[in-house]
């Protein structure tokens, strides 16, 4: 970078400065943050990584949509323990195509992500990178001990259900890469998909009312799309998932578009991605207290499939129609070939 790094530095994180307390004892600034979770609870750590060309273009996400996401794909995560997000690590490469007002306007976006749910920048680290702009970002949260929910308790005879809609991101995504259409508004509605695709929303309060209610047996959040997440509960929990095609749910809006572009909105919901909607199982004699905790704090909660009996391996079937097909284990992956 052209500028002196340190003063940029304090600059992007300025205001971050003098927030110790509330369990931070040594804030940014320092070799190192220093905090104290409650004596009942446990730490949560997640980090997600963002790079330019692989997880964004310049022409689909604004610098403070960027810096928005990182932060909310990491809360996400913590939502899918059922805890609370609390402190972010944030750590930058700028590559000299990236102005330091574009990197000020992605700590913008940090920083209103942050606010948006209690958390605050603790730490991190700031280099130069010769071609594209990398940003990670770690979240610390905390959950109560014991009681994290994983991927691997799902049993034969629990509903699947999930939060939200899916395929949203994918379809936002999809508009956006279309350039000239996206610019020009073609039907005003369809600004929800790409404000789903930039602006997600983690689902804190959902995961918090699973670990409330205790019924909730696996979760996990649809980060890579909805296949890839169910696949990671069967495999983890050494069960087959059956989902219904007919009960997935989809915005009216996503399916729209789908329309007019003339593609399968199933496609976008079980390998889209990016939507940071919860999915997980519980037991039938839960279903109905959970779904009336839902209703009330206006989450939207669906039930789209059932966990069935492993044949030999793990399984993901999707019900549509008459016929029961396979769901490949697909979704976005950095490393397939191809």
């Amino acid at each position: 970078m052209a500028h002196d790094e340190f003063s940029l530095i304090r600059q992007w994180t300025s205001r971050s400065a003098g927030q110790e307390g509330n369990g931070l004892t040594v804030g940014i600034g320092d070799d190192a943050a220093v905090f104290s979770p409650a004596p009942e609870m446990e730490v949560v750590a997640c980090c997600d990584a963002m790079v330019e060309t692989v997880h964004f273009l310049k022409k689909t996400m604004n610098p403070s949509d960027i810096g928005y996401k990182a932060v909310i794909s990491n809360v996400s995560d913590v939502a899918a323990m059922g805890g609370v997000a609390r402190y972010a690590l944030v750590s930058i490469a700028v590559s000299p195509q990236w102005t330091p007002d574009e990197c000020q306007q992605i700590y913008e976006g940090i920083y209103e992500a942050c606010q948006a749910y209690g958390v605050r920048v603790i730490g991190g680290d700031t280099v130069s990178a010769p071609d594209a702009l990398h940003l990670s970002v770690t979240v610390l949260g905390e959950v109560e001990k014991g009681r994290a929910i994983r991927r691997s308790q799902a049993k034969p005879g629990q509903l699947v259900f999930v939060t939200g809609h899916v395929g949203t991101s994918a379809a936002g995504l999809h508009l956006l890469l279309q350039g000239e259409t996206a610019e020009r508004g073609v039907s005003l509605p369809w600004e929800t998909l790409m404000d789903a695709h930039q602006r997600p929303v983690a689902q804190i309060k959902a995961g918090r009312l699973l670990l409330e209610s205790g019924a909730c047996s696996a979760l996990n959040d649809v980060s890579d799309g909805l296949a890839s997440e169910l696949w990671e509960i069967a495999e983890a929990s050494g069960v087959s998932i059956l989902v219904d095609a007919a009960t997935v749910p989809i915005h009216d809006e996503v399916r729209e578009y789908a329309r007019h572009v003339e593609k399968d909105p199933l496609e976008w919901a079980f390998y889209g991605g990016e939507d940071y909607q919860l999915v997980g199982t519980l037991a039938k004699s839960h279903y109905e207290a959970v779904s009336k905790q839902f209703a009330a704090s206006g989450v939207p909660f669906t039930v789209i499939g059932e966990v069935v009996e492993k044949r030999h391996e793990p399984e993901l079937m999707l019900q549509r129609d008459d016929q029961q097909l396979p769901l490949p284990k697909a979704g976005f992956n950095h490393f397939r070939s191809g």
